[in-house]
């Protein structure tokens, strides 16, 4: 009897080895110790290259991105149905501007105003090969387009279409190599979004009627953003606002892996100590979802080099593609001239950026 006793404990045993083994093994490759540490070079774990779109229907993300998506989809959720366009919204704390230097009286008009019309205009985007983007050229006859493929690094035989070098850092490789490649040649307004069409829950993102891109783009006010410089093209504030990310979180919340990582991404960018980012950045706040539009005088209060910085950062970050993308998100509208805390009110945002008044 006790012969058959020590089997069993025995048995027992190995099996909890060989749980705790397959539970490690798990985390350590796709959970949350996987986006918490940079990769390892030496082991060969390196950052994903899932392609720069948050789509619900097209990934299987795991860990912090995933943890990410999943929170802001609840929130969205937690609403009572569909969104209502045509009732206003109750009024938030009202965000100032930062306009471009040099743009704006004191009435608040374009000292070169130039009618919406005469603005020269273009979508820039990055998207997989299997993402149908025709859309665009059918349906945005009037606006230029600049498409990049994420995933067509290697194919040869495919080398007059726009790509990126790398598919890393999520829709902010596609941007910025738009940016870097027509510095001296930019449009007037450069709208930056991502390939999704409409409907939800794929274009959830888009603020218009029907989640549609192509809506949102057509209501677009081309003089608030030569104006104003920069707009966020998601004027509901949730998911984002009013304290998304928090560097110094106490506690911190492992999950939130880009509030980790932002402090070193600020400091990298923008040339300044730890210390000193923590002084300048207590609450970093705007709406998602990396969606909007900025005039080409914004684009050039920063060097080229600035942004070939940026995007040689993201290149070599040891943090995975869901972390440095996810950072990007909260990084465009500071990029672009705005506080750190950058959440508009929304009525006045719809009225403002896409004539819903």
């Amino acid at each position: 009897m006790s012969r058959w006793r020590g089997v069993r404990i025995a048995v027992a045993a190995l099996f909890l080895v060989l749980l705790a083994l397959y539970t490690r093994i798990d985390f350590g490759r796709h959970g949350v110790n996987r986006f918490f540490r940079p990769v390892d070079e030496k082991t060969g774990d390196k950052p994903q290259q899932e392609g720069p779109m948050r789509s619900i229907q097209n990934e299987q993300s795991t860990g912090a991105d995933a943890y990410t998506r999943k929170h802001d989809m609840t929130r969205i959720e937690s609403r009572t149905g569909p969104l209502d366009y045509e009732t206003p919204l109750a009024a938030t704390t009202q965000t100032q501007w930062n306009a471009v230097p040099g743009t704006e009286t004191t009435t608040g008009v374009a000292t070169a105003s130039m009618a919406a019309a005469d603005l020269t205009k273009i979508v820039v985007m990055g998207a997989t090969s299997i993402e149908d983007t025709s859309w665009v050229a059918a349906e945005l006859i009037d606006w230029q387009h600049a498409i990049y493929r994420v995933d067509l690094v290697e194919n040869a035989t495919e080398s007059t279409i726009l790509h990126t070098d790398v598919n890393k850092g999520r829709e902010a490789m596609p941007y910025l190599t738009y940016i870097i490649d027509n510095y001296d040649h930019l449009p007037d307004v450069m709208a930056f979004i991502h390939p999704h069409r409409k409907g939800y829950p794929a274009a959830w993102h888009n603020d218009a009627p029907g989640y549609d891109s192509v809506l949102m783009l057509q209501q677009l006010r081309l003089d608030t953003i030569a104006r104003r410089g920069y707009v966020n093209l998601r004027c509901l504030w949730e998911p984002g606002c009013p304290q998304e990310v928090r560097p110094w979180r106490e506690p911190p919340d492992i999950e939130r892996v880009q509030e980790h990582a932002f402090p070193y991404y600020y400091s990298l960018f923008f040339n300044k100590t730890l210390d000193e980012t923590r002084k300048l950045v207590e609450v970093v706040a705007t709406p998602c979802c990396a969606q909007f539009a900025v005039s080409r005088e914004q684009v050039r209060e920063r060097s080229k080099e600035d942004y070939q910085k940026y995007q040689q950062i993201l290149k070599v970050t040891k943090y995975d593609d869901d972390v440095s993308g996810r950072v990007m998100e909260y990084m465009w509208h500071i990029i672009f001239g705005q506080d750190a805390v950058f959440c508009p009110d929304r009525n006045q945002c719809w009225c403002d950026v896409f004539g819903r008044c």
